[in-house]
């Protein structure tokens, strides 16, 4: 512990309470945006009556827009100032409006002025997502500047992630299919998953603490201090390189998974057992990552699971055909891709804060996790449009299935996302903090502190 105490006073362990407490703010982001991700486009398409391309141009002004909101926000969060801390506040106070408006995203309201009101509905909800998640991706940072814990505080995020992943996506057909009325069926079981998720947010207020930065009665950064920590970060540009191609693969990939369920496999009874099977295979690759990480680092982890990925799909693609063992093990390997990347990516992005505070001399969580938020909406953005323009450029039609169509939906979950992870790693490969060059600023900002003392 001397070590740690000589490297900075925030420098400190996390205890797995604390790590489950902050776990579950990102269980609960999946009971809400988990649902809205796999369902809303085919609920648009195929229960509320709007067009593929009606579908896409919401999800594309949605996220642009609130692409936009994320950075706002970032300076928002920097500017906070509260007995709760900088970042937990945003939680307290926006669990309760993200629940009733993620429900309303599935009220069958609207009329003609149906995709007036889905755009709109969609669009608040995106907004009111990123009040409660960008400052709760930012509490990495704060909870403590020890590099293996904020790397365990991935794990334990991503694990619980994928358990509210988990059970969106095996037990929504089980609360919607008792319903005649299938509107009303995916009222009842978003509001389901909206409940829990509120109390799992609170949950996460309840059991966290900020430490870092709290010792400190440091003026607010101001926008200029904010701009350059952001576009002189040049580890934190070609991160989020990285994270617009992966979760561009991401986007698409979860858009068209009921598709590809549907009419690839051709079972619709098999959606419970493939989303299992995924997200057991994506739990997999987010618990190995702790350990990974502690052998090769963060850096080199993210290139091997993207390797693994494009293996995956090519064999996916090339191989598998009608055989559904081999269609699974190229899901799985794509899911282990995710597990991995995603833990890499989290933790890589809070590295990234120290750098800007040695480099620049400031510290500014709010306006890098702003940034890092819009780049990773403007990739959903894309990766939306893309799911929905290519199943009009394939002909997708619900009440005639053709074969161009087929074969785009089989593309899009395989080669597409393959395409993307191929780029991604040439970004992942530009990226140049390594853990003894974090070790170093984090010594070297606690030392020039001490110094001005």
């Amino acid at each position: 512990m001397e070590t740690n105490k000589k490297l900075s006073a925030s420098y400190v362990v996390i205890g797995v309470k604390e790590k489950i407490g902050y776990g579950f703010g990102d269980f609960a982001s999946n009971l809400s945006f988990g649902f809205v991700s796999l369902f809303l486009l085919f609920f648009y398409t195929n229960i509320f009556g709007i067009s593929a391309v009606q579908a896409s141009l919401i999800f594309v002004i949605a996220r642009v827009v609130d692409a936009i909101f994320n950075i706002l926000i970032g300076f928002a969060i920097d500017k906070t100032h509260s007995r709760y801390g900088k970042l937990r506040p945003w939680l307290l106070y926006g669990s309760i409006p993200l629940g009733l408006l993620t429900v309303l995203c599935f009220l069958p309201l609207g009329g003609e002025a149906k995709f007036w009101f889905a755009l709109c509905s969609y669009t608040i909800y995106c907004l009111a997502y990123t009040a409660v998640n960008t400052p709760y991706s930012a509490m990495t940072n704060r909870l403590t500047q020890h590099e293996a814990s904020r790397s365990s505080l991935s794990v334990y995020r991503f694990v619980l992630a994928i358990v509210g992943y988990l059970i969106v996506s095996t037990t929504a057909d089980i609360l919607i299919s008792p319903f005649d009325d299938k509107q009303m069926g995916y009222v009842f079981a978003v509001s389901c998953f909206a409940l829990l998720a509120t109390f799992l947010f609170l949950a996460c207020f309840g059991m966290t603490k900020e430490r870092v930065g709290e010792e400190e009665d440091t003026p607010a950064p101001t926008l200029r201090e904010m701009f350059r920590a952001v576009i002189g970060n040049a580890p934190l540009i070609n991160l989020s390189l990285f994270t617009v191609f992966f979760y561009i693969a991401y986007t698409v990939w979860m858009a068209i998974a009921i598709y590809f369920i549907k009419y690839i496999i051709g079972n619709e009874g098999f959606t419970s057992s493939f989303f299992m099977i995924q997200s057991a295979a994506y739990i997999l690759g987010t618990v190995v990552s702790e350990k990974v990480i502690a052998i090769m680092g963060k850096k080199k982890m993210a290139l091997v699971a993207l390797l693994i990925g494009v293996l995956g799909v090519l064999m996916q693609y090339f191989v598998a055909g009608n055989n559904i063992w081999l269609i699974m093990t190229g899901v799985c390997l794509f899911s282990i891709t995710l597990g991995m990347g995603f833990v890499a990516m989290w933790s890589m992005i809070a590295d990234t804060v120290e750098y800007a505070e040695w480099h620049h001399g400031v510290r500014t969580e709010g306006a890098i996790y702003g940034f890092f938020n819009f780049i990773t909406k403007i990739a959903m953005a894309i990766g939306g449009g893309c799911a929905g323009w290519m199943l009009d450029y394939y002909h997708y039609d619900a009440a005639s299935i053709s074969a161009s169509a087929l074969s785009g939906i089989n593309i899009l979950m395989t080669l597409f996302p393959g395409a993307m992870f191929a780029i991604s790693a040439i970004f992942v490969a530009s990226y140049s903090l390594d853990e003894k060059t974090y070790r170093d600023i984090v010594h070297k900002i606690s030392l020039r502190k001490q110094s001005a003392l």
